[in-house]
């Protein structure tokens, strides 16, 4: 077994539980309060809009807290990577590939980023228009409104993966 410093742990500890975290705050949008907002929104009567509304203030509460965290979760792997590459602090206690994997962990979880300025900007953009309408529901915003819900539930679902993998890259190269 290598002998890696406290602080070394401490980074491992943070970078692979910190993307697991990240993956699970991102992921419970799209597996409970997204879906279950559209349903009692259906449920209880209110617009579509108002249910757009609600998603808008949950996305700008995401907006601000993940990217941050996202970072620090990066930055967290892009050290472990430093340290252990060729010529690192930690490279003779590493093994060799044990720098990819780190390396790969970070790009997987700072991928949240373009992923969702590239993949999902349109749905957004699209849900905030709803959002920041004052027109009364008529059926075709609603049916609109359910269709980009949906849309955005199944495109954050897959986003919400990709710290999850950047955790589970990261445990390998803690372990090899």
């Amino acid at each position: 077994m290598s002998s890696y410093s406290l602080a070394f742990r401490a980074v491992q500890v943070l970078g692979i539980t910190g993307a697991a975290w990240l993956s699970g705050n991102i992921s419970v949008l799209s597996m409970n309060a997204i879906p279950r907002l559209a349903h009692s929104g259906r449920e209880h009567g209110a617009t579509l809009n108002l249910v757009a509304k609600q998603w808008n203030s949950i996305y700008d509460t995401g907006k601000a807290q993940n990217p941050p965290i996202a970072i620090l979760i990066t930055s967290s792997f892009l050290y472990l990577a430093w340290a252990t590459r060729s010529g690192g602090p930690f490279f003779r206690q590493a093994r060799s590939s044990c720098a990819r994997f780190y390396f790969a962990a970070a790009l997987l979880t700072l991928s949240i980023v373009p992923f969702t300025l590239i993949l999902m900007n349109s749905t957004n953009t699209a849900l905030r228009k709803l959002a920041a309408s004052s027109e009364e529901s008529s059926r075709n915003a609603d049916v609109q409104s359910a269709s980009l819900l949906e849309r955005w539930v199944t495109l954050n679902g897959i986003r919400g993966l990709l710290p999850l993998a950047g955790s589970v890259v990261g445990l390998i190269g803690a372990l090899v």
